[in-house]
């Protein structure tokens, strides 16, 4: 190397100085092998990415698309519970809320006859009190219809409907969970517990425990086409 030469930036392997085998042919005293190099980190792999499902995507492939993932909310009281809360349970109640869960273009609730769907705002609630921006999912629709199969035929039959422990509430917030891992707000799924928490609340739970709420307007979800 020349007296102020910089040395290479990328790894190199170079192998010992061989001496001359007895008998060559006259040549240089020493010859050195050929350097062995080798690309340097973030060479012809820096292009993959991986995904946080763990397969790596080259940049030619396109982003997973994104659909966007809504909670409507709906005063049952129609704001009666505002009004008359204080004097019946000594506390205030801003509503008798119900929700639903708005993605792929419907609308996806739980009551007493199972979960149903609809076109947003399609009930005979009408348009929502107000609506919730839960974010965004990646979950497709098909995929996502094959999960509330599941949950149709396990944790969210209509037999298995209770007003204060098993409720749309419930079902809005275990679907909110799997589409963004975000559950909905906790004055909606307090609710319950408020009520419970008052004498008034207390006296009523038998009569209470027997409603069942189904509102009317959606179509029974079924597996083989998403609505029936």
């Amino acid at each position: 190397m020349r007296r102020g030469s910089v040395a290479p930036s990328v790894p190199s392997v170079t192998s010992r100085l061989v001496p001359p085998r007895p008998g060559a042919a006259a040549g240089p005293a020493l010859r050195a092998a050929i350097p062995l190099r080798f690309p340097a980190a973030g060479g012809c792999l820096s292009g993959l990415r991986v995904s946080p499902g763990g397969r790596a995507r080259t940049p030619m492939e396109e982003p997973l698309a994104l659909h966007p993932v809504k909670l409507y909310v709906y005063d049952l009281s129609k704001g009666m519970a505002r009004r008359l809360s204080p004097l019946m349970l000594g506390k205030q109640l801003d509503g008798i809320w119900h929700t639903s869960i708005i993605v792929h273009k419907d609308e996806f609730f739980y009551g007493s006859g199972g979960i149903s769907s609809c076109a947003p705002g399609g009930t005979l609630l009408g348009p929502p009190d107000s609506v919730v921006d839960l974010g965004n999912t990646e979950v497709t629709e098909e995929i996502f219809l094959e999960y509330l199969s599941s949950l149709g035929e396990s944790m969210f039959r209509g037999e298995s409907y209770n007003l204060f422990e098993h409720n749309c509430n419930t079902f809005s917030n275990e679907v909110a969970q799997f589409l963004t891992g975000r559950k909905i707000p906790s004055y909606i799924t307090d609710l319950p517990s408020e009520v419970l928490a008052t004498p008034f609340g207390q006296a009523l739970r038998p009569l209470l425990d027997s409603i069942q709420i189904q509102p009317p307007g959606g179509n029974t979800f079924s597996r083989h086409n998403g609505q029936s």
